[in-house]
């Protein structure tokens, strides 16, 4: 997630038209709406884990809804591009859903609710995809995509340094001293 977030979806909204300012900004923003997120205590008992498996699926929901735009903008312009896309996508949708599973599971969520944790981000794609389609070329402008990658980078980007290499780091640690 950080090197997509580096590599890709960064320099792609600066090749969007966009300042270096503006999309420092627009990442901060999305890092700091995680940092607001993970200051809730969405499971009553306030457990670290279970709250960091909600993070988590938030978080990627928020991330699925512009990348739901991808495979219909492509389509709108070729209908070939579009369904690459969307099988790259579909393929690159596997690891995440694999990563709010597994947090789900983790954190003493049963196998039940992981599946709808894993369902609510991906129908965030399905709806992302429902609302560019219905929205025409508004949300198509090189400036509104650019936004878009630089709000998912920052999201991505706190999602990794907040939750999921903290976490990580702590079960492997258990691991080994057990």
């Amino acid at each position: 997630m950080l090197a997509v977030s580096s590599l890709s979806l960064i320099p792609s909204a600066l090749k969007s038209g966009l300042t270096i300012l503006q999309v420092l900004i627009t990442t901060g923003l999305g890092f700091f709406l995680v940092i607001l997120l993970s200051a809730l205590k969405f499971d009553e008992a306030g457990k670290k884990g279970k709250n960091s498996a909600l993070l988590l699926t938030i978080a990627l929901s928020l991330h699925n809804l512009p990348e739901g735009a991808a495979p219909i903008g492509a389509s709108l312009v070729d209908i070939q591009t579009g369904v690459t896309t969307s099988v790259v996508l579909a393929l690159h949708n596997i690891p995440e859903g694999i990563a709010i599973s597994a947090m789900a599971l983790l954190a003493g969520y049963g196998q039940s609710k992981a599946l709808i944790l894993t369902l609510a981000a991906t129908l965030a794609e399905a709806l992302g995809a429902v609302a560019v389609y219905f929205s025409g070329s508004l949300l198509l402008s090189d400036s509104s995509v650019g936004l878009l990658l630089s709000a998912v980078a920052g999201i991505m980007i706190a999602i990794c340094a907040k939750e999921i290499i903290p976490y990580s780091l702590k079960i492997l640690l258990n691991t080994r001293q057990q």
